[in-house]
């Protein structure tokens, strides 16, 4: 992998090069002529030329600028999508060998133990489970990049989506028992709009990072509170937080977080907050992000509330006293 990134960085150095020689120069050139056209002549022909020759030039300079921000941007993401590749194809490798090995066992006679046999059983059950999950996610993330994903918006109470995720969060719990999970949901929330399942998957994604991305002592509290015509629903950790600087691409596809403290942490696909992203923008909606390096972390999703907002009430007219 780094001889691959080495060879794409080399290659994308002398393509820069090549801008700057076949684009770069002439357009110094020509925004030369131009000043030196409007410096030294008198005639309008002459004027109008140089205005024409400067008016070019800048053209020129602001589409290859735009050129190589586009091809450094494409060339980040084919770097990622190969990181991705590479990291996909070892998650789905795990398990397929772990099916394997407990398969070759027991067509071989080798375990005896009913006990033993169970147990290879249950594992066999629960890495096919990850897998299928994998799998899912996968074809999930192909239906939105293709616009193929149809969501059925249906009236939902915003307390019900919330239970939905904790409930399909549960088991995930049993694995931590310490694990601390507040929950804060206010009495006045209204109904929303919403994909059940498919807001719900994107609530458990969020539950699913603040798990796996906090210490032993993990505490995650979930609010779900109204606000305006919104609704809204954040998941937050006691994490190691995100830095100011990586807030904007955290949901961009196969980004992720690259940090030396974040090594002994699971790492995900790069899939998950960008999946998120989509499903709540789907909704009209938005994701929303408030971390500090060493603070923790807390997305947000805002929701249309099928409700207006309160009205404030107004004061009595105090009357004047008749005269």
């Amino acid at each position: 992998m780094p001889k691959i990134h080495d060879r794409q960085r080399r290659k994308l150095r002398r393509l820069m090069m090549l801008v700057s020689l076949f684009a770069f120069l002439p357009s110094a050139l020509l925004l030369t002529v131009g000043v030196l056209i409007l410096v030294f002549g008198h005639a309008t022909k002459d004027l109008v030329f140089g205005v024409i020759t400067l008016g070019l030039t800048v053209t020129l300079l602001g589409g290859v600028a735009l050129t190589v921000v586009y091809v450094r941007r494409e060339s980040s993401v084919a770097h990622l999508q190969t990181e991705f590749v590479n990291k996909v194809s070892h998650d789905l490798r795990t398990p397929l060998t772990s099916i394997r090995l407990f398969v070759e066992t027991l067509q071989g006679g080798r375990l005896r133990d009913p006990d033993k046999v169970q147990q290879a059983l249950d594992t066999i059950a629960t890495e096919t489970a990850r897998l299928t999950n994998m799998i899912d996610r996968l074809l999930g993330w192909a239906r939105i990049e293709a616009g193929k994903r149809i969501y059925r918006p249906t009236v939902t109470p915003a307390r019900a989506l919330v239970d939905a995720a904790l409930q399909a969060f549960a088991p995930q719990l049993l694995t931590a028992p310490d694990v601390k999970l507040i929950t804060q949901l206010a009495e006045d929330l209204p109904s929303v709009n919403v994909d059940l399942p498919a807001m719900s998957e994107a609530l458990l994604n969020l539950l699913q990072n603040a798990f796996h991305y906090t210490g032993p002592h993990k505490v995650i509290t979930v609010r779900c509170v109204r606000r305006g015509t919104q609704v809204v629903i954040s998941v937050g950790d006691n994490g190691p937080g995100i830095p100011k600087h990586e807030h904007r691409r955290i949901f961009d596809k196969f980004y992720r977080l690259t940090r030396d403290d974040l090594a002994g942490l699971p790492q995900g696909t790069g899939l998950g907050l960008s999946m998120v992203h989509h499903i709540v923008r789907a909704h009209d909606g938005l994701t929303t992000v408030d971390s500090e390096l060493g603070q923790g972390a807390t997305f947000s999703i805002a929701l249309p509330s099928l409700l207006p907002p309160p009205v404030p009430p107004v004061a009595p007219r105090s009357e004047a006293p008749a005269s």
